[in-house]
């Protein structure tokens, strides 16, 4: 099949072109509560062809570029009219013209999972029973669930001679967690993993199943103040979303990031603890088939990092690094007992927790908050939101201890974050 695209692409004058192929193998299970409803193997081979067409309007070079998704059960006349069809799509994409990533011609990589070595099937039907082995309760269960384990194969070459390939291997799902007393309320949660790790998922199990019964006994909404909260997990994670976006050159260049290298992003005075982020590559190469590795994105908070595609790295006149789906911070100096002190909310689950990277506001609709009381007791509350600017406090950010890991992030499992405003009774 790939040589049949190459054939087409010069049969049809196109010059420059990148094609990337991509191979998948996937266990599925799909669960009501405990019962397995559907198991599902599925294969996936499918060719991305992105061309480029170089054009001149009033002395300006330009680059434009269009995609064609095609598959192996294509005739040669389909695969030629979908990419005629991109390639005429390209013409009215006006671009400045940018050198394409370098040429890299590299041997196979292999996965270095644990998941590699390991039958899909049997990964799935593993995790699985790790999951439902931390459902043991009555009152409070998994009331549906969906299992994905995937093993890919990525090749990508281009018209410039790139050639690289690697293996990739996924765990990832989601489960709907359930209480029916003292009132009938319901959870959701994803999860994600890069290598087989039993005691998370059982982890995220338990944690479902006792904040889905908190929940239950919650009935009223936290009162209106400013209050020190605790973010943890998947949560914490999207707090960094404001870093990855305004040191990502798609959001530099056109100036909606004014972020340089060397910045101190979380200002002169930092009262807190100093932000330490890397990212990690999940892959050895990026889409465009650019050498993946560990990067040092913000260093006692200073910037040290703009990263991004190989176009808009090229307009900046920096280096293409690719994009990266994995962040790593480094851990906190406090343990979460010594963060949940008296008049301490600690927000557990929202209805849809956001962080607006263009204007630095967190906020969300409360699901489960547990306020801290002076006499050792724990308020479990529902409703009301919250509402912070990033930008004015993370100077004052207090992260834990404990560890918390998936596939896109690994580092403090909470964060404390001081005077947020509530919105309640």
């Amino acid at each position: 099949m790939l040589d049949r695209i190459i054939g087409s692409l010069r049969s049809e004058g196109i010059e420059t072109w990148r094609v990337t192929e991509r191979v998948s193998d996937t266990a599925e299970l799909y669960f009501i509560k405990k019962k397995l409803d559907i198991p599902r193997i599925k294969r996936m081979d499918q060719f991305v062809v992105t061309v480029f067409r170089d054009f001149e309007e009033s002395g300006k070079k330009f680059r434009g570029e269009s995609r064609a998704l095609l598959s192996p059960g294509m005739t040669d006349e389909e695969i030629k009219e979908r990419l005629r069809s991109a390639y005429l799509a390209a013409s009215f994409v006006k671009n400045p013209w940018y050198e394409l990533a370098d040429p890299v011609k590299e041997e196979r990589k292999k996965s270095v999972s644990d998941l590699a070595s390991r039958d899909i099937e049997k990964t799935a039907d593993e995790f699985a029973k790790a999951m439902f082995s931390a459902d043991t309760a009555q009152d409070a269960f998994i009331n549906s669930a969906e299992i994905f384990v995937s093993r890919s194969f990525t090749h990508i070459v281009a018209s410039n001679g790139l050639d690289v390939s690697f293996d990739s291997d996924e765990v990832k799902g989601e489960l709907v967690s359930q209480c029916i007393s003292p009132i009938d309320v319901e959870q959701y949660r994803q999860f994600s993993y890069d290598k087989f790790d039993a005691e998370a998922i059982k982890q995220k199990v338990s944690e479902a199943i006792e904040d889905v019964r908190a929940r239950a006994r919650a009935s009223k909404a936290p009162k209106a103040g400013d209050y020190d909260i605790i973010l943890s997990g998947e949560n914490l994670e999207e707090l960094f979303e404001l870093y990855e976006a305004r040191s990502y050159a798609g959001m530099v260049y056109p100036g909606y990031s004014q972020w340089k290298v060397g910045d101190q992003v979380q200002g002169e005075d930092v009262k807190g603890e100093k932000l330490n982020i890397y990212f990690e590559p999940l892959d050895p190469y990026s889409s465009e088939g650019i050498p993946m590795k560990e990067r040092c994105l913000i260093k006692d908070g200073v910037l040290r990092l703009i990263y991004g595609d190989t176009r808009m790295c090229r307009y900046l006149g920096i280096e293409p690094t690719g994009d990266y789906r994995k962040l790593r911070c480094e851990g906190g100096t406090k343990s979460i007992s010594e963060m949940r002190k008296a008049g301490v909310l600690e927000l557990v689950s929202f209805s849809d927790f956001q962080m607006d990277s263009f204007d630095g506001h967190f906020k969300g609709e409360i699901r489960l908050g547990l306020l801290y009381k002076e006499d050792g007791s724990v308020e479990e509350l529902t409703g009301g939101s919250i509402n912070g600017s990033l930008i004015d406090l993370q100077s004052y950010l207090t992260f834990s201890k404990e560890q918390y890991e998936d596939s896109a992030y690994k580092g403090p499992l909470a964060v404390l974050i001081p005077k947020v405003a509530v919105a309640g009774e």
